[in-house]
């Protein structure tokens, strides 16, 4: 493992293939607790981010017996700047005992930081957590294709080492902390108009709207979402398709245990 967190250090020196880059080479992958385990890179989820900072999380499922891991983030050095890269305070090394891990990271390579980590306690991590958060600074929004993983390995109680061969560049959109249905736009409105709302987490979602004696005129949406940031367009017309008349209407969102509704308005 001191082999490895070693060549995680000099990966700014290494050039490396994807059969043997900075941490695999020189490592005997000798196969381990871990052939199975998968990392994921996607954008932090309830994490406050600064005006152009992105931060983005590398998680790890279904380790077993995790001493310690490596790996390569690779970027693009002309559309991101490196600010840091850190343990996820709670991350999957700390589970067990709560001690602090050895951890590393390298930025000599331009577009590359190489990071690692051990467990110091004598102990294995199992399950699944995350591990790194690293922080950039741009002006555009992050696209997935500009990040790779490169040369990750895992390492388990016995010291056997694994290679990552199970990666996943996941959704870099930013992720809402909390339910939120906004103002419709424009308001008020004819003929259409567009109404926004957000959601931290996945389910069942609800968007209705009515008039002001409680009548359904519209469902606009009643489906299972993915979290984040949605929009839908109201036309003015009912469920049969039939133009409404000028007035106020109430549209209301609804997932889980989280409900509220808003007022708009239709002028002709």
């Amino acid at each position: 493992m001191k082999k490895m967190l070693m060549a995680v250090c000099a990966s700014a020196v290494l050039v490396g293939s994807a059969m043997a880059g900075p941490l695999t080479q020189g490592l005997e992958i000798n196969g381990g607790e871990n052939s199975f385990a998968a990392l994921t890179l996607q954008r932090a989820q309830n994490v406050k981010e600064e005006s152009g900072e992105i931060k983005l999380r590398v998680s790890l499922d279904e380790a077993q017996q995790l001493k310690g891991y490596g790996f390569v983030l690779q970027f693009d050095p002309t559309k991101y700047e490196f600010i840091s890269a850190k343990e996820v305070e709670g991350n999957l090394l700390n589970t067990d005992s709560g001690e602090s891990t050895l951890f590393l990271a390298s930025d000599k390579t331009p577009g590359q930081i190489a990071v690692g980590s051990m467990k110091v306690d004598g102990q294995g991590a199992s399950g699944n957590g995350e591990l790194v958060e690293f922080t950039f600074r741009s002006q555009d929004p992050p696209i997935s294709a500009d990040f790779q993983i490169l040369d990750g390995v895992l390492v388990d109680l016995t010291g056997n080492i694994d290679a990552i061969n199970n990666i996943e560049i996941g959704s870099l959109k930013p992720m809402p902390s909390d339910y939120a249905l906004d103002q419709n736009l424009p308001n008020p409105f004819n003929p259409s108009t567009t109404i926004k709302y957000q959601l931290p987490a996945s389910g069942d979602v609800s968007l209705v709207i009515y008039n002001l004696l409680g009548q359904q005129i519209r469902s606009l949406v009643k489906e299972t979402l993915d979290a984040g940031f949605h929009s839908i367009v109201w036309d003015g017309k009912n469920q049969l398709g039939h133009q409404v008349a000028s007035g106020v209407y109430i549209y209301r969102l609804q997932s889980g245990d989280f409900t509220t509704a808003r007022r708009m308005m239709l002028l002709k």
